[in-house]
């Protein structure tokens, strides 16, 4: 009851967050973006990981009532070993690395890594650490232009690894909470694999799709057979609609239903 309770709490939080920075950083308000992201892919990640990879260690932890036991501070060197048995219970070791991910979120000498944005984006100065220190007569970000799109290509290139991780780590633990449904634990399971891939343009999802779909499928409007590109195959597996490539229709398309 109470790793139940704490669940539902948690990945409500977690994902507010989330939704409001992928909004604002639809609007180019980057600064904000990115102060939204760093409690959920730093705090909420790590609580999440740890109930799904050792619940028992975690309960123990937390039922001490010595918020002493749950800082960084002290799962700085758990943290690898959290997330690699998060990764372990989820069907994705095959895709993600537990090192990797641990240093794209923590590490501050990481250049292509987000620990620097997290404490720059919160502090406007920052003198701890060489790596993170404040330039001469300056404040970190107040005078960075909207319109540059060097952070996008450092924070788009993380987020689709750390939320695919993220979204496995919810749907396991809610699980947990009440056995899903195995269609849709397969259709999930693909539609973010897939959907990640697509995204990365990584694998061959598009072709994939194309050899099971555009024989058998037609427009319902105009008639024409499927033809799956990487746009349209991205439609059916992240929107569940297919846009035709001849008559420009959009049209739902069941993907889910399929499983």
């Amino acid at each position: 009851m109470v790793l139940n309770q704490i669940t539902m709490a948690m990945v409500s939080d977690c994902l507010h967050h989330v939704f409001e920075a992928l909004r604002c950083l639809e609007k180019r308000k980057i600064i904000v973006a990115i102060n939204l992201l760093r409690k959920p892919l730093k705090d909420n990640l790590t609580y999440l990981a740890w109930m799904l990879g050792d619940e028992d260690s975690f309960y123990a932890e937390f039922m001490t009532g010595e918020p002493e036991r749950l800082t960084h501070s002290r799962l700085g060197n758990k943290r690898l070993e959290i997330f690699t048995k998060a990764i372990a219970r989820t069907r994705l070791a095959n895709m993600l690395d537990a090192s990797i991910l641990n240093a794209l979120l923590f590490d501050r000498r990481r250049t292509d890594g987000l620990e620097g944005y997290f404490q720059h984006a919160v502090h406007l100065v920052t003198i701890q650490h060489l790596e993170l220190r404040t330039a001469p007569k300056n404040f970190n970000f107040i005078f960075a232009n909207p319109e540059e799109d060097e952070i996008y290509h450092v924070v788009y290139a993380i987020l689709p690894y750390a939320l695919l991780f993220l979204s496995h780590v919810c749907a396991a633990l809610f699980d947990r909470i009440r056995a899903m449904d195995d269609g849709a634990r397969n259709a999930f399971y693909v539609r973010s694999t897939c959907g990640y891939c697509l995204v990365e343009g990584k694998g061959k999802t598009e072709d994939m799709l194309d050899e099971v779909l555009s024989q058998s499928l037609v427009c319902p409007k105009c008639k024409s057979k499927f033809q799956i590109s990487r746009h349209s195959a991205a439609r059916i597996v992240l929107t569940e609609s297919y846009r035709c490539s001849k008559c420009r229709r959009v049209s739902p398309f069941p993907f889910s239903w399929l499983f």
